[in-house]
């Protein structure tokens, strides 16, 4: 009997002291404060779903945020940034905001004021790119932010070395000053009187690349390397052709969601990283039955910054954030950032990239290259990893608006070759849009009037667009609805690897550190979207519809050739990619103080392309405004 009780003594005891231990924990566990990100989400219109109690767990995962404030400028240096890429609101392209990604606990804080107590301050100058390993976490918190954003440097390096080891690269560099920032015509005439082989041309690009990008300033552009360009190149300089096309043997680097047969093709993703498509977009079918060589890829913002909002410009999974050659402190914008570096650097003879609003115009400008973004429809999509397949558009990044003209038409097959006429200008009517900074009087400003007049058009200033609100809104829901559809078919037809958005979600969530560094709230917001495939085609028509009106009415009431907008931001660079009208964006200057590139974007109606282009050269022929980066640690 005693036995029995203490027994029952014993498992009364027990059990209270189990309970009690499981309810203290709980209660400690319900009761602390929840974290809170210290990177502030852009603005963004209030109909965006983001109800999911699953879409904020996943926001949570992986955000690594607690190291990072918002900043808005750089000591007496201001930054013309904004979250300008994939996703461009009609509201965030006015409120411009400035930003920086700063650690602040206190061994990185240390660790970056010692780096910015060097002049110019540059990047460290050895970086240990990091690999994938979907069971292990990278440690963050010890590192600067430089060191974890770039990776896998041998991913690139690699077919650089082996390729250069066959090559004299003391007389490549002899070489290089011929190369630097000419145009294909220049290079086409070094080659034909001997004074550079297509073999030559193509090292000295791998070289640049090898000094400048992966080393030196480390602008992280490149994120692929054609590990047999050097012998087709080679190859070219022993056929000694005769009627050659434009591009023939000029190598040509192509934004990381272009499909190729031979290159992974990844949209930025840890999780597509290693993907090598079944055949080539019609894009690039196009280019290479032109003779053009493709030497690589270029780094992107993920997803074409559809990822998380926290995602800085021209930052991807794969290798990281790219810079702005013409200052570590400026913006690269995105998401075609890298292909931009690659044009403004000259890393390639041409640079592709893709635009569903503003992604080829915005870093063109940020970085002192021309930049294209066709008519809708005009150049075929096909085998490019989508945001949105009724949107996207792709389009070249290069040195010269004559560029420019030259690739679109092989994008185009546009079998005209017809030149540029300096005279394009010339009783044409130009409205000078006056919505966003370029209401203020600078000295650029002033230069492009002068420009602009000395061309021979009549400059109609104080054109303004109207701010249509709901359309940002309603045009942020479409995205999402559009990426989840389309995003998911494509994958499944290519039979990637990965065949559904949810489940790239959920591999990214196997090493947050890496996959999902910033979060990937916009992702899962693409996946909780319910829209319906004809409800996203209605909203999608009356979304162009609006557009369309707006901009036909300005032109046509004001009896316009163009609407011209100065700087980044402007309502007519967010209107216009809905409306499907051309966009050109050209070189207009530097600010004196920050070396931060101005630049002067071009809309005219759709399916004007070839006259926009020929106003765009004559522009660009009387003001000559781009100047090279110097490509130094600055």
């Amino acid at each position: 009997m005693k036995r029995r009780i203490i027994i029952i003594c014993a498992t009364v005891i027990t059990t209270f002291s189990v309970t009690g231990t499981y309810l203290y924990l709980t209660s400690q566990q319900t009761s602390a404060p929840e974290r809170t990100s210290s990177i502030s989400k852009k603005d963004l219109p209030t109909s965006k779903p983001k109800d999911s109690n699953q879409h904020d767990k996943d926001k949570k995962i992986g955000s690594n945020k607690e190291n990072f404030k918002l900043e808005t400028g750089f000591g007496n240096k201001t930054l013309e940034v904004g979250r300008l890429t994939g996703r461009v609101s009609q509201e965030s392209v006015h409120k411009n905001k400035n930003f920086e990604i700063k650690l602040t606990n206190d061994k990185t804080a240390a660790a970056k004021k010692k780096e910015n107590s060097k002049p110019n301050n540059t990047l460290p100058s050895k970086v240990k790119p990091g690999k994938v390993n979907p069971g292990k976490q990278e440690p963050t918190e010890e590192a600067p932010i430089q060191d974890i954003n770039f990776y896998d440097k041998e991913r690139v390096m690699d077919p650089i070395d082996a390729q250069l080891e066959s090559l004299d690269i003391a007389a490549l560099e002899e070489k290089e000053h011929l190369v630097i920032g000419a145009d294909i015509a220049k290079l086409q005439n070094l080659i034909t009187t001997n004074q550079l082989s297509y073999k030559e041309l193509a090292g000295i690009y791998l070289n640049r690349i090898k000094k400048h990008d992966q080393n030196g300033i480390m602008l992280n552009a490149i994120t692929e390397i054609n590990p047999t360009i050097i012998a087709e190149a080679e190859q070219l300089d022993n056929q000694n052709e005769s009627n050659k096309p434009a591009l023939y043997g000029m190598p040509v680097v192509l934004k990381d969601n272009i499909g190729t047969i031979t290159l992974p093709t990844s949209a930025g993703t840890v999780a597509l990283k290693d993907w090598v498509m079944e055949k080539d977009a019609a894009i690039v079918d196009k280019l290479k039955t032109n003779g053009a060589l493709i030497l690589g890829k270029t780094n992107m913002s993920e997803w074409a910054a559809a990822m998380d909002d926290g995602v800085p410009n021209g930052y991807s999974g794969k290798k990281g954030r790219s810079k702005n050659p013409y200052s570590s402190e400026l913006d690269p914008l995105g998401s075609s950032s890298g292909s931009a570096t690659a044009a403004t650097c000259d890393f390639a003879a041409i640079a592709i990239g893709t635009e569903t609003n503003g992604s080829i115009i915005l870093p063109a400008g940020a970085q002192s290259v021309v930049g294209f973004k066709p008519s809708q429809g005009l150049v075929s999509n096909e085998g490019i990893i989508p945001l949105s397949s009724r949107f996207d558009t792709p389009g070249p990044l290069t040195r010269t608006v004559t560029d420019a003209y030259l690739t679109t038409n092989v994008l185009m097959d546009e079998a005209s070759q017809t030149p540029l006429s300096k005279d394009a200008l010339k009783n044409k009517r130009i409205g000078l849009l006056s919505d966003d900074e370029s209401n203020e009087e600078t000295a650029i400003l002033k230069k492009i009037k002068k420009d602009l007049t000395t061309a021979g058009a009549t400059v109609i200033e104080g054109i303004t667009l109207e701010e249509l609100e709901q359309v940002d809104a309603d045009y942020i829901t479409l995205l999402n609805a559009d990426f989840k559809r389309d995003l998911n078919q494509f994958l499944q037809i290519n039979r990637s690897p990965m065949s559904t958005l949810e489940s790239i979600i959920a591999f990214n969530k196997t090493n947050p550190t890496r996959n999902m560094k910033f979060g990937q709230s916009e992702l899962v917001a693409s996946q909780n979207s319910t829209m319906t495939k004809q409800e996203a085609d209605n909203v999608a028509n009356e979304l162009i519809h609006i557009t369309q009106n707006e901009l036909d009415s300005v032109l046509q009431n004001e009896r316009l050739d163009a609407i011209v907008s100065a700087g980044v931001g402007g309502s007519v660079k967010f209107l216009a990619p809905i409306a499907g009208n051309p966009e050109l964006t050209i070189p207009a200057g530097y600010d004196t103080e920050s070396n931060q590139p101005k630049s002067l974007t071009f809309v005219s109606k759709r399916n004007t392309d070839i006259a926009l282009l020929n106003m765009g050269y004559a522009y660009e022929q009387i003001s000559k405004n781009r100047k090279n980066p110097v490509l130094t640690n600055q």
